[in-house]
């Protein structure tokens, strides 16, 4: 007999990379800067694309031919948020966290029925992942409502018109749409709802298609979940964690409002739990046998008192698992890092996005360049991995201050980087100053007084081409936390390094002189630093 849920939630998905090239190739055309962006994310091998982890699966076939590596191969965040919510307020879930995972998603459409099907949109910044998503469910003749939520939506329905947010909506073939930054409690809405035979244009927050097939956009307002009243219940995903990988929030929003970043906006104030609620957490998190764990605050050690007290905390506990975060280098101190390596940091990302203080002064930043120059170096020295991100392109750019940031880099040497064309998002506080930088466009598709987007490419081209002492790493596909599962799968850290060294000398290599060959000594180097040698043996 079939068992019913309220909702199956699913995860992530990257999306069929050869068609998503594709796609991009008819939708943008290959000169264009968001066909580029994404062209530094691959390599060409006997006519398909691989990302890095790709390449490791097809050169590690057998080893992992029973579970391929991936970058989903943990428990989706929003799922924990949602699903615990769900949860609390007497609704029943079921999840996928990978949504790639087709077959996956198939057989629990055949074995069970839902409610609803809530699809989450985190880190899409295109249709196409959840087109193959929903194309999925649909093809299973499945009953319930599919639902999709998240950044994506809200970064296409904000300030647009109906007409077009219809049409989005009509291309992802869905029946209902939470427009709000957080929307537990629409989704919950919506599932109480259809369960009691309420009519949807009850539920705030929502567009959704009605009996005969009109989009109906319903009235809106800021929907905010304290975090202390709505804590992760991590019992609930007891299985997800045999792996031993993990993910904790602490903090809701951001304090900061750098002038390219929607987030804030999005995500409402800053808010974050107490020292010893995130220790009832992490003691959760480590009586489960959690390994590596991951803090995706955007701003974990802010403010800095607290997070000393939580490393001292965690350094008293003596937990089984290293970590790592995103890291404000403006909030640093000598202290600071000891009490991070005595705690167990393996690795932290830098959001420095410019070598140029004038750079980071138009965006807003309060970190300047001699935040990093003091951090990187001492993060370095006590084995933390940094991994530090570039914006190239943000209005004001010019020849000078590219260089300015080349030069950082080579200077100070973080291990890993990423420069990466500024993506322009007319909800950005940049955006109100778009009269004074001439800002044209939006998006990849972009121009103002000193560059447009294709330059910016170009100059990305070049940055990563002068760089000599740091490892590109491109996040999509790959990303630093990478770098601590292919650890824990027995990859020395040093051979890590050197493969993904090899793999992005190729990716550029083949941008470089528009071809999909590969050098032989290139791909040599490639192969010998891809290949496990030790029998898939868990190291940690």
């Amino acid at each position: 007999m079939k068992k019913h849920y309220d909702c199956l939630i699913i995860g992530h998905s990257r999306g069929n990379l050869k068609r998503t090239v594709k796609m991009f190739e008819l939708a943008f055309g290959k000169q264009s800067a968001a066909y580029q962006d994404m062209d530094q994310g691959f390599l060409t091998y006997e006519n398909n694309p691989y990302t890095p982890l790709d390449f490791l699966n097809h050169l590690n076939g057998e080893t992992f031919k029973d579970t391929p590596l991936s970058n989903t191969d943990f428990l989706w965040p929003p799922i924990l948020v949602i699903g615990s919510f769900l949860a609390q307020h007497n609704i029943t879930f079921d999840h996928v966290s990978d949504g790639d995972n087709v077959e996956l998603i198939k057989k629990k459409l055949k074995e069970n029925t839902y409610t609803t099907i809530a699809v989450t949109t985190t880190l899409y910044v295109e249709a196409n992942p959840i087109v193959a998503i929903t194309k999925v469910i649909r093809s299973c003749n499945v009953d319930a409502k599919i639902i999709v939520g998240g950044p994506y939506i809200m970064s296409n329905t904000a300030d647009v018109p109906q007409k077009t947010i219809n049409k989005l909506l009509t291309q992802l073939s869905v029946d209902v749409c939470v427009v709000s930054s957080e929307g537990q409690k629409a989704l919950t809405n919506i599932i109480n709802a259809l369960k009691t035979n309420t009519d949807l244009a009850t539920v705030k927050n929502i567009i959704f298609k009605n009996d005969s097939g009109e989009f109906i956009h319903n009235e809106t307002e800021i929907e905010y979940n304290e975090m202390k009243t709505n804590r992760i219940d991590y019992a609930l995903f007891k299985e997800d964690f045999a792996n031993g990988f993990a993910s904790i929030g602490t903090a809701k929003s951001c304090p900061y409002a750098c002038s390219y970043c929607t987030f804030p906006q999005r995500a409402g104030r800053y808010s974050y739990l107490t020292v010893a609620e995130v220790e009832e957490e992490l003691n959760q998190l480590n009586d489960l046998g959690i390994h590596t764990l991951t803090f995706y605050d955007d701003t974990f050690n802010v403010p800095k008192k607290r997070f000393k007290d939580i490393l001292r905390m965690m350094i008293k506990n003596n937990y089984n698992f290293k970590w790592n975060s995103f890291f404000r280098a403006d909030q640093c101190d000598e202290e600071t890092i000891d009490l991070m390596a005595a705690s167990g940091c393996e690795g932290v990302f830098l959001g420095m996005e410019s070598g140029s203080d004038l750079q980071l002064k138009r965006m807003n930043k309060t970190s300047r360049k001699k935040d990093y120059q003091f951090a990187i170096p001492r993060l370095e020295k006590h084995n933390i991995l940094t991994h530090v991100n570039f914006i190239v392109g943000f209005p004001g750019e010019t020849e000078e201050t590219i260089q300015e940031t080349i030069d950082f880099v080579n200077e100070f040497k973080p291990a890993l980087y990423k420069a990466q064309i500024w993506y322009c998002e007319k909800l950005s506080p940049i955006w109100n100053e778009r009269e004074t930088y001439d800002i044209q466009g939006e998006g990849f598709d972009w121009s103002h007084n000193t560059m447009d987007s294709l330059e910016a490419m170009k100059w990305l081209d070049h940055f990563v081409d002068s760089v000599e002492t740091s490892i590109y790493n491109r996040e999509e596909g790959f990303g630093q936390w990478s770098f601590f599962y292919l650890q824990r799968k027995g990859f020395s850290l040093e051979q890590i390094k050197q493969y993904v060294r090899s793999f992005y000398d190729i990716v550029f290599y083949q941008r470089k002189h528009q071809t999909k060959e590969i050098p032989a000594e290139m791909l040599a180097s490639l192969m010998e630093s891809g290949k496990l040698s030790t029998n898939n043996v868990e190291v940690y």
